[in-house]
């Protein structure tokens, strides 16, 4: 159930202060002669995608590792999930109907 795997994968990048990376854009690359404190929040910022990207791709299955491997960013992992399983999908649209 995509709503399930998303509230859990949330509070976990939340206990772990990263959900913010999937929020808000990555920033620009800091310039050769960028303040040590710009340098430090791209880095951290890096970091983090890189850690919540280990999250998402840990928590699915084999094959859509596969198909999303070569994403460029977790943002858009979380996207193109959402879009195939999300509330709104078929997929959901087809399991309700088959409830009802």
């Amino acid at each position: 159930n995509y709503v399930d795997w998303h509230q859990n994968v949330r509070i976990v990048l939340n206990s772990e202060d990263i959900d913010y990376v999937l929020e808000a854009p990555m920033p620009a690359l800091p310039a050769e002669d960028a303040s040590i404190e710009d340098l430090a929040i791209y880095k951290k910022w890096v970091a983090d995608e890189k850690k919540v990207r280990r999250y998402l791709m840990a928590s699915i299955s084999n094959a859509l590792q596969v198909q999303h491997e070569s994403m460029r960013d977790s943002r858009e992992i979380l996207l193109h999930l959402r879009h195939l399983y999300g509330e709104t999908s078929r997929n959901a649209q087809f399991q309700l109907t088959a409830e009802l």
